[in-house]
């Protein structure tokens, strides 16, 4: 592979296009853009270098990050039926809860999809529940879907991407919505988009929701509460049920 200066730069620009590109061996200073990032590359009297540079030339326009948002945005009902949803769940389980958006290819609509889940619990010395976190495999969808989002309750904490999630969510693109102080409507809310591995806080609301006015929780089926399994901290994981399992 041939070497690809731009001859517009003080400083010109190197593609390694090929583990076998020839040394430049003409400039006495260049920029070698690689697999593995920026080098900035030296033809000396005394010696060759190569060293990685974490800005880009100066000669280079600035440039930083951004998203422009076109995701399908989540209807407001279908909103306040989650909330309705992780409402019961806080209310009759102290438990985290978690559901999953997917946009219909065929139907262009969004739609909600309730995974099965465990929900992992404490307990203090008077059997009060605190919740810990939840858990859920993304289950078989049909060819027409996309799952774009998600979204999970903190329960009575506030509404904010933990530890946990940004580890949990490094590999996930998409939008991740967090829902806290359930018990306050309406509750708390906080929103990123990740992209490539990198976190964008949305703080247009309803670039990704349609508004909100109320809490549904007359609305939500038994079958979503039916998919919650309640594990105490420490046993999740394990094949043999407990004592302490609850739907």
């Amino acid at each position: 592979m041939k070497a690809s200066p731009n001859t517009n730069l003080v400083t010109p620009i190197y593609l390694k296009t090929d583990e076998d590109m020839p040394w430049p061996e003409c400039e006495s200073v260049f920029h070698l853009l690689t697999g593995d990032g920026l080098f900035l590359c030296r033809n000396h009297p005394f010696f060759r270098s190569s060293t990685p540079v974490k800005g880009g030339p100066s000669e280079l326009a600035s440039h930083g990050s951004f998203i422009d948002l076109k995701y399908p945005r989540i209807p407001r009902g279908m909103y306040e039926q989650v909330v309705g949803y992780f409402y019961l769940v806080a209310r009759q389980l102290s438990a985290e809860a978690a559901v999953l958006f997917a946009w219909n290819q065929t139907t262009e609509e969004v739609e909600l999809i309730v995974p099965e889940q465990r929900s992992v619990v404490s307990c203090d010395w008077l059997g009060r529940r605190f919740p810990i976190n939840v858990w859920y495999d993304i289950p078989p969808i049909s060819d027409d879907l996309i799952i774009f989002g998600d979204a999970h309750c903190h329960v009575d904490g506030a509404a904010y991407a933990s530890h946990t999630d940004i580890e949990d969510e490094v590999y996930r693109p998409g939008i991740h919505i967090v829902v806290g102080r359930i018990r306050e409507d309406p509750p708390d809310l906080h929103i990123e988009v990740i992209v490539d591995g990198i976190r964008f806080q949305v703080q247009n609301r309803e670039a990704v929701i349609e508004g909100y006015q109320r809490r549904r929780p007359e609305e939500v089926p038994q079958e979503w509460m039916d998919r919650i399994t309640v594990v105490p901290w420490g046993k999740y994981g394990d094949a043999a049920p407990s004592s302490f399992d609850q739907k």
